[in-house]
């Protein structure tokens, strides 16, 4: 296994975040055979992108976040869309070189702006920010977005396949559009569904709310089903890897409440095993994999406080 931090925005990476991740994969058992940074490729990144302006499919744009919705909404094209090559790869280097303003331009795919996929309207290859990256310190002061990134550097790293949830199924036709104007190698999308449980919330941005609202107590708030938070509560790794290998993998928006477990008495036996229609997974099946754990690890003593002579 290899894992890799997208981290495209210096505003939003920390390194606490980093270490936290290595430390809850560890406690997990897995061991990645490589870590890497999308930071490790910024330099080719960046010369991809003008190789992109120099094949006539990326500009240079000076639009607002207001005006590029307001076009995209309209399936209207960028006024600056059709500029000649040569302006657009001296401003891209006054943008490197930081001699814009941060907001005043970025460079734009020139993908379709008539198709019916919202995301092959022009997105956002690279934004000036003048920023320090905390992995890749002040040498740039533009960055890549997650659209233009993801898929060049699965390329670089030769990634068989590239696996997310579902709501990034929109975005294959883009990833394959990039990899295919560039004329580089192109890794295998698979798209699956995200795993949600009763009783909680499972979305980052949620959950982030939260910790940032104070409203729990840091991410490690045994209330959340984050791992930190799961390991405070104290359920162990290896029940919560058991809980995923049992779950399995599926492309289904739909997921039903089924558990078929062990149940106490035979009476309960009709109601765990009777399905219902929903989109999560109950809690109850997280919980009968810990109870498993514990039958097998748990000490057990006997004892007869009244012993007849």
């Amino acid at each position: 296994m290899q894992y890799r931090y997208d981290d495209t925005n210096p505003d939003a990476e920390k390194k606490e975040y980093i270490d936290h991740i290595e430390e809850i994969v560890q406690w997990m058992g897995w061991k990645p055979f490589k870590i890497t940074y999308t930071s490790d490729y910024f330099q080719e990144l960046y010369e991809l992108a003008v190789e992109l302006i120099t094949r006539g499919c990326a500009y240079v744009d000076h639009q607002t976040p207001d005006e590029i919705k307001e076009y995209r909404e309209k399936k209207l094209n960028s006024p600056w869309r059709d500029r000649p090559i040569s302006e657009s790869l001296k401003l891209f280097e006054d943008m490197r070189c930081g001699l814009i303003e941060e907001g005043k331009a970025t460079l734009r795919m020139k993908q379709d702006m008539q198709s019916d996929n919202f995301n092959m309207y022009d997105l956002i290859a690279y934004r000036i920010k003048f920023t320090p990256h905390p992995h890749a310190g002040d040498k740039w002061c533009i960055y890549p977005s997650y659209d233009y990134a993801h898929c060049i550097v699965d390329s670089l790293e030769n990634v068989t396949h590239s696996l997310c949830t579902l709501e990034f199924e929109t975005r294959r036709a883009s990833y394959y559009w990039l990899l295919h104007a560039l004329g580089i190698y192109q890794p295998y999308v698979w798209e699956y569904s995200r795993l949600n449980v009763s009783n909680t919330v499972m979305s980052k941005r949620k959950l982030n709310r939260l910790v940032t609202e104070k409203w729990v107590d840091g991410w490690d708030d045994p209330r959340l089903m984050t791992l930190a938070g799961l390991r405070r509560r104290g359920m162990t790794s290896t029940a919560i890897n058991s809980f995923v290998r049992g779950i399995g993998i599926t492309r289904s928006a739909r997921v039903k409440l089924c558990c078929s477990l062990i149940v106490p008495h035979p009476q309960q036996e009709e109601q765990y095993h009777k399905p219902c229609d929903g989109t999560l997974i109950s809690v109850s099946r997280l919980e009968y994999h810990v109870r498993e754990e514990l039958n097998k690890t748990a000490p057990r003593t006997m004892v007869v406080l009244h012993p007849l002579k």
